[in-house]
């Protein structure tokens, strides 16, 4: 039985991000970087998924987003997610009271197919899988600098169902359904 690996999330589109790129190589801070194209923020990943539910859960979607307003979103800020107190991964915060009611209805559309609804919702958007890392001081005023930096502010009117197919060069997006909002 073929499967695909999906997520629901909404693609974005990020103004200024050539300053973070150049003070990361500034700070002789290296990884993979996500293509702008790429850029996203993911409401839930529901990873292997017989392709024959595709459907019926973007109809499942369809219905439970349908009349939603659209959540005014702010990306804010950088920070990192660490193992063993690391940086592994940079991101940019999204900001937005209303996310979390597209996310209960996201989350309440699934719920049929067998995915219950999740904890922790921390919406951000990746930059940067950090490879190699230095100046952890520098690095640290720089996040703190950027801590409340306004990157964008804007309405954003789209949830996608998307496939994320997984190769050496980095994972492959590919939006199957839109939602439009509101």
């Amino acid at each position: 039985m073929a499967k695909k690996r999906l997520f629901v999330g909404t693609m974005v589109q990020i103004p200024n991000l050539h300053l973070v790129k150049e003070e990361m190589d500034k700070l002789n801070i290296t990884g993979k970087w996500v293509e702008r194209e790429n850029l996203h923020f993911t409401y839930r990943f529901l990873g292997e998924v017989e392709e024959e539910k595709i459907p019926q859960i973007g109809l499942a979607l369809k219905g439970r987003l349908k009349g939603i307003k659209p959540p005014k979103v702010k990306y804010r800020g950088l920070g990192v997610f660490r193992n063993r107190g690391i940086p592994k991964v940079l991101w940019i915060g999204v900001e937005s009271e209303e996310l979390n009611e597209v996310k209960r209805r996201i989350d309440q559309s699934l719920m049929v197919f067998g995915f219950s609804p999740e904890e922790d919702f921390t919406p951000h958007v990746t930059l940067l899988r950090i490879k190699h890392f230095r100046h952890r001081g520098k690095f640290n005023s720089y996040l703190f600098k950027m801590k409340n930096f306004l990157f964008a502010e804007r309405l954003e009117n789209k949830v996608s169902l998307v496939e994320s197919k997984l190769t050496p060069s980095g994972p492959k997006y590919t939006v199957l359904e839109e939602f439009i909002l509101g």
